[in-house]
């Protein structure tokens, strides 16, 4: 028999690798149609909250005559970057209501959103489900990685934040020394993008990195890649994100007041959030109040607790400090740490590094010897430069 094959992307092979490890339970295979509409109209699982249903459906044509012809019992590979990574046993072929499914996702079907939009590429129009298996030891390792940090250090309380890092800023710190009080083991999930950033991935993992090493208890802190797949995209992000959380085994998922998947509506009883709506997690979502640098305290405070007024705050807004780096400028300390800041000029503008080393030697304090350079270098010294009070 002719075997046959369907076509997946990394992104597709992450989100299923994530469901077979168990970190979406209660669901842990992918719906057939009946369960895919019930879920879908009830936003329920199991007696849990469940924001959409479990499906995959590739998109292409050559995909959809293999779908359409496929036959229950049938195994069919997983193909992905050339290679087979895969295999599923079909159970079921059913159509599916693209729109919908991406109204489910994202809470619009507005081709103008850019998650609808990339998304609506890669979905097509028949789903399968069906036992499956494939090759992707990242999240297994992870979890491994978590479990043997909670033996070893006796953890009862385990707490974890969801976080991208760009950039990773003064009030980030702020809130995971905030958590750590409450926990005897801080898990940071670094959410790793399949689409380019900025800042790229790896810059940004060395940047909490680095954190953790210098001003963090080690034993205590560990840092965790998180696929951030398509279906984390839209408004129920944080649903996910705690249904995650919770089957990573942490205990608390820690956000911030202005995280965008909280939301808030009134109803009868008032002002509530999207915490309110949810079951079954059993996990506690800890919401924390927003932080600012007033110049009045002279230091980070909560907006809660500060008795100054808004005119004397500083918000912490990453697309504005995302633009004074794309401008290719330290941001001022207050913001972040020198040495952070300095990694990612570094890595975004590699291509200074003749010129810089040049100034470097002209304007800095020498020992006398040569010295290594890297362009770090220069831009901590600019700093402490910066910094420097007694002419100013």
């Amino acid at each position: 028999m002719k075997e046959k094959y369907l076509y997946i992307d990394k992104e597709a092979i992450a989100t299923l690798a994530m469901l077979k490890e168990g970190l979406f339970a209660p669901v842990v295979a992918l719906m057939d149609e009946k369960t895919s509409r019930e879920v879908d109209q009830t936003k329920v699982y199991q007696g849990k909250s469940f924001p959409f249903s479990f499906v995959l459906a590739p998109s292409g044509k050559r995909n959809e005559e293999i779908l359409k012809s496929a036959k229950k019992g049938e195994t069919i590979k997983f193909v992905c970057d050339g290679g087979v990574v895969g295999e599923i046993v079909v159970d079921e072929i059913f159509k599916i209501c693209k729109d919908q499914r991406i109204k489910n996702i994202y809470g619009t079907s507005n081709p103008e959103h850019l998650g609808v939009k990339d998304t609506y590429k890669r979905l097509g129009n028949y789903a399968i489900c069906g036992d499956f298996n494939l090759k992707f030891p990242d999240i297994k390792e992870h979890k491994a990685q978590i479990q043997e940090a909670i033996e070893k250090t006796g953890a009862k309380k385990v707490s974890c934040m969801m976080l991208s890092g760009k950039p990773f800023h003064r009030v980030h710190e702020r809130i995971i020394r905030s958590g750590l009080v409450k926990c005897d083991l801080m898990v940071l999930f670094i959410l790793k993008p399949y689409t380019d950033d900025f800042i790229s991935f790896e810059t940004r993992y060395k940047t909490l990195e680095y954190f953790i090493e210098h001003y963090l208890p080690k034993s205590r802190v560990l840092l965790i890649p998180l696929e951030n797949t398509y279906i984390f995209g839209g408004f129920n992000e944080m649903l996910l994100n705690a249904i995650v959380a919770k089957n990573y085994g942490t205990d608390r998922i820690i956000i911030g007041q202005n995280h965008a998947g909280l939301g808030a509506f009134y109803d009868k009883d008032g002002l509530s959030s999207i915490i309110d709506t949810l079951s079954g997690l059993n996990i506690d979502i800890d919401v924390m109040s927003e932080f600012v640098y007033c110049n009045e305290c002279k230091t980070l405070v909560s907006t809660s607790s500060c008795p100054h007024g808004s005119h004397h705050h500083i918000k912490y807004h990453s697309p504005s400090i995302l633009e004074i780096f794309e401008l290719g400028m330290l941001p001022p300390a207050i913001f972040m740490r020198k040495e952070i800041s300095s990694m990612i000029l570094s890595s975004l503008f590699p291509e200074r590094a003749p010129k810089l080393k040049k100034i470097h030697q002209n304007l800095s304090p020498s020992s006398g010897l040569l010295d290594d350079f890297e362009t770090t270098n220069f831009y901590v010294s600019l700093m402490k430069l910066h910094q420097t009070t007694s002419l100013n």
